[in-house]
């Protein structure tokens, strides 16, 4: 690979590729693909030496894109925020953000865009309600993927061997005494929500907070992200959430058909 980029690269220029940066991006490319990952196997898929593998890996660490847990290396968060920039993602927030506004007009509660990163949920976009007492002042939040209505979503889509792969992974977080900790049943909860096509958290994540979230899909019918309505419980109660289901659906369509979503229904 590296002599073909070169080789193009000295068609069209009189430089020449800075091989260690071309290795510390496919090192990324390769964690991002197996994470969490051992320095091991980085070595043998990569043909790296393990000398020149752990200089890389120190460096990254360094710089704050790449991250040691007891499992392995994965990629840190500051890789999503560097990839929060990309078009695609400022196209799902443009073509979001009208409905996340049409929608808190609605259901008058806190409304979020979120996406996957790894074994957390990120809102990467808000609608604060507009009651004057509301949860979660802050613009920025991420979720243990165990917690929330739009992790059981996030990966609905995903095969029974993808999942399971996945699972075996993460380390599920308890944030109140309703969280899901089995994960055989947090299996069941993603299969639930794929076909019921929304998803439910009830005092889940917090002591007194209450979500409803449904999906939104590419032009592939993948489920790319989802937008959730979010409130305290004993105003946004599971009555209340019942009612916002066909307005939340609605705008999540509409929000992937914008996104050229292609209309056809998943096979799940």
């Amino acid at each position: 690979m590296f002599q073909q980029i070169n080789e193009r690269s000295n068609s069209e220029t009189s430089y020449q590729l800075a091989t260690t940066v071309m290795k510390g991006f496919h090192l990324l490319e390769f964690i991002s693909e197996n994470q969490p990952v051992q320095p091991s196997t980085m070595c043998k898929g990569l043909g790296l030496t393990r000398a020149n593998l752990h200089r890389l890996l120190y460096t990254l660490v360094c710089l704050g894109y790449v991250e040691k847990s007891r499992m392995g290396y994965q990629l840190s968060l500051k890789l999503f925020q560097l990839g929060s920039t990309v078009p695609i993602k400022e196209q799902l927030r443009e073509s979001a953000k009208a409905r996340m506004y049409d929608l808190e007009r609605i259901a008058k509660e806190n409304i979020y865009l979120t996406v996957l990163y790894h074994d957390m949920v990120i809102a990467i976009e808000e609608v604060k309600s507009s009651h004057t007492v509301v949860l979660n002042p802050d613009v920025t939040y991420t979720y243990p993927v165990n917690t929330c209505a739009s992790g059981k979503l996030l990966l609905s889509g995903w095969t029974d061997e993808e999942l399971e792969r996945y699972l075996d992974n993460v380390t599920f977080i308890q944030k109140t005494p309703n969280t899901c900790m089995d994960k055989e049943r947090f299996k069941q909860l993603v299969r639930e929500a794929g076909d019921k096509g929304y998803a439910t958290e009830v005092l889940e994540f917090g002591n007194h907070l209450n979500s409803i979230a449904a999906p939104l899909f590419n032009r592939d019918g993948e489920v790319i992200a989802t937008i959730a309505i979010s409130g305290p419980s004993m105003r946004l109660t599971e009555e209340k959430m019942n009612e916002f289901v066909e307005p939340l659906m609605m705008m999540a369509r509409q929000i992937s058909e914008s996104m050229s979503y292609n209309n056809k229904t998943p096979s799940r």
